[in-house]
């Protein structure tokens, strides 16, 4: 029973007033048809370039694919909106929740027109594929590819500046990188090989790993060339430039080792007397220096064994001798007691580093000498001066003094009148 009467009552608020309901429907039909009617749908056939949405690439990630463009878009806009172009459309991919491990992922694609009258209906691909990988650095040798040389040519030592590069990109490419390559060729001019050179990153089957950044991308590569290839043994000539602290200078100059084997064309090895040394800088120090340094070979000419050389710089204070004038002062006196010496000043002739003795003029010198133990009468005392155990006393004049030590007079008792006797009444 109840159940029809909810059946009545939903059927008669259907058919109440059901004429005006019905040209309501025909109405917003008819709006809808004139709408649509109003605007052309049309494709537009791309491509678009897709982006990453901004702000959605987490920091130290790396896309690692060239992520597809759009093929196609079906748009809705009012003719007064023209013919559209590819820079009308923005297309973006949110790259905020793909974990950069560098596996593929489908990524929705994000399609909007730059006129707010275009409605985007549809686009293909709705989405494409994004390898997300975390951007690292890694630092490899550099190794050199190097021609055979032309017969009655030799090559000599190769040097690398730097020796190693760092390469940076996604995790899975940087992880075969196992070396920088630089690939030089001998000709057969003889000329030294002395230039930049291309780094390639390469992996353990001599691979070029492309997609990653090497920093610096060039080399400096230095590889000496001889027609006439000879050796000799000459002694070793440490350079040293520079000036000590004031007060110090270069006691002596020690090298490791003493000869050097060089080897070169002929004609250069025949004019070289010594292997110089990079230059050991000593400027303002007051300290012995030593330092490994490389040798400072002509253009051609290299060491045959060990690069560098030991380098020694004894440096010692400047020293010496000088007399000053010191005053006298008496310590420990008593009150009751009254001290006089024969000398107010003597003469100190002391020894020392230049530097120490120049800081002893800036202010007088006074010897102390210790009266507390004395009582009255005549003393002769040694004067001792107490100095920084750098400088070195070398004579004092006078080596003694006498102190005369004589009791102080005290006043003697003030004489008390006698009370004047008064007569009796």
């Amino acid at each position: 029973m109840n159940a029809r009467r909810t059946a009545g009552r939903v059927v008669g608020v259907i058919v109440h007033n059901w004429p005006l309901k019905l040209a309501a429907v025909v109405f917003a039909t008819v709006l809808y048809a004139g709408l649509v009617a109003s605007q052309d749908s049309a494709v537009f056939p791309g491509p678009v370039k897709v982006d990453p949405a901004a702000g959605t690439q987490p920091d130290g990630t790396v896309i690692v694919n060239q992520l597809r463009d759009i093929d196609e878009i079906r748009y809705l806009a009012p003719a007064s909106v023209g013919r559209l172009r590819a820079d009308d459309f923005i297309a973006t991919v949110d790259l905020s929740g793909i974990n950069p491990d560098g596996k593929p992922v489908n990524v929705p694609v994000n399609v909007s027109a730059v006129d707010p009258r275009v409605s985007i209906l549809s686009v293909q691909p709705a989405t494409i594929q994004v390898i997300l990988d975390q951007l690292v650095p890694k630092t490899v040798p550099v190794t050199v590819d190097m021609s055979t040389p032309p017969d009655g040519l030799t090559v000599g030592e190769v040097t690398l500046t730097p020796p190693e590069v760092t390469v940076t990109g996604p995790s899975s490419l940087v992880k075969q990188v196992v070396s920088a390559r630089v690939a030089v060729t001998i000709d057969g001019s003889g000329v030294n090989i002395d230039r930049d050179v291309q780094a390639n990153p390469i992996d353990v089957n001599g691979q070029i790993v492309s997609g990653v950044d090497t920093e610096p991308a060039l080399v400096h590569v230095v590889i000496p060339v001889y027609e006439n290839l000879t050796s000799r043994s000459i002694p070793v000539n440490p350079i040293v430039t520079g000036t000590p602290a004031a007060g110090f200078r270069i006691a002596s100059i020690e090298v490791e080792p003493l000869v050097v084997t060089v080897e070169g064309d002929q004609a250069a090895l025949q004019t070289l007397a010594a292997a110089d040394t990079a230059p050991v800088v000593v400027s303002g120090t007051t300290r012995d220096v030593t330092e490994e340094v490389a040798y400072a070979l002509p253009t051609g000419v290299s060491a045959v064994e060990g690069g560098t050389a030991r380098v020694t710089v004894r440096i010692e204070a400047v020293t010496e001798t000088r007399t000053y004038t010191a005053g006298i002062s008496l310590d420990g006196r008593s009150p009751d007691l009254l001290y006089s010496a024969s000398e107010t000043q003597v003469l100190l002739t002391l020894y020392g580093s230049t530097a120490v003795l120049d800081r002893l003029e800036a202010s007088p010198i006074v010897i102390s000498i210790n009266v507390a133990s004395l009582g009255p009468g005549t003393h002769e005392v040694a004067v001792v001066p107490t100095l920084a155990s750098s400088i070195t006393v070398a004579a004092t004049s006078p080596q003694t003094i006498v102190v005369v030590v004589t009791p102080r007079a005290t006043p003697s008792p003030a004489s008390i009148p006698s009370p004047t006797p008064t007569s009796s009444p």
